[in-house]
């Protein structure tokens, strides 16, 4: 399978997985940032944005991610482990291949998969109420996206903290993408369970959780599900989607991070 991708920069590749929803455009307010130091690459994961979902034989789990994401990485040309840097459900699949020796190095910011058991019981009712309210009204979602307030309120569930600083047009193309995937369901419920891998992973980890990340809260997080190694961040007063929060944060952390 073909991942869509877009790429910048020159030197030591860094690869970019966005979250549940979104597409590679979630990396747009740090993409320029990182490109100064590093080639860039921020792929569409299978089922998001330009990239085609599984087909209805294949579960669209983790090893199959893994498997798909190793095979895209090969036609970029990269055949050696590489950076990888992965938000929410992108954070879940780095560490995965991370455990499967795809990766040298491994950011995961507010990654999915750290939880007990099943995860957090608000996410589906969360997810199905944002995107249910978007379906059955567009018009007005957007007419409130355009408003600094409405950005605020409508974001701060599961993207922003601060909701005000995004675009209206990255809010507005969020919000449409959020809602309209076709292989949402699938991925999520593929994803459930906890990730199990953790002593695994080998190389150098960081994970970083926002202040105001309401996706996964301090108390629904368990980090024995991360590499014994992991050194932890923290990004203050960033929601589950830093990179609008404060793109100069969340680049320092990366860059450093991967050095």
């Amino acid at each position: 399978m073909s991942w869509h991708y877009v790429e910048k920069g020159q030197g030591r590749p860094l690869v970019l997985l966005h979250g549940i929803g979104m597409n590679s455009e979630a990396w747009g307010p740090v993409f320029d940032r990182l490109a100064v130091q590093r080639r860039v690459i921020a792929l569409d994961i299978p089922g998001f944005g330009k990239t085609p979902g599984f087909p209805d034989t294949v579960e669209p789990g983790p090893a199959a991610m893994v498997d798909s994401l190793g095979q895209a990485l090969k036609a970029l040309g990269i055949h050696e482990p590489v950076d990888l840097v992965g938000n929410s459900l992108g954070g879940r699949i780095a560490l995965e291949a991370a455990a499967r020796g795809l990766a040298r190095t491994v950011v995961g910011i507010s990654p999915a998969g750290l939880w007990k058991n099943q995860g957090p019981h608000h996410l589906e009712p969360l997810f199905g109420a944002m995107r249910r309210a978007y379906q059955l009204m567009p018009g007005i979602s957007e007419t409130l996206l355009g408003t600094a307030v409405g950005r605020t309120l409508i974001m701060a569930g599961a993207v922003s903290a601060r909701g005000w600083k995004m675009p209206v047009e990255d809010a507005v193309r969020s919000a449409r993408l959020f809602a309209q995937s076709h292989h949402f369901e699938a991925i999520f419920d593929a994803f459930r369970p906890a990730f199990s891998l953790g002593h695994q992973v080998k190389v150098p980890c960081t994970i970083a959780f926002g202040d105001f990340d309401f996706v996964f809260p301090l108390g629904t997080r368990d980090r024995s599900r991360a590499p014994a190694h992991t050194r932890w961040a923290r990004l203050p007063a960033c929601g589950h989607v830093p990179m609008w929060d404060d793109p100069d944060r969340v680049s320092h952390l990366i860059l450093s991070a991967t050095h």
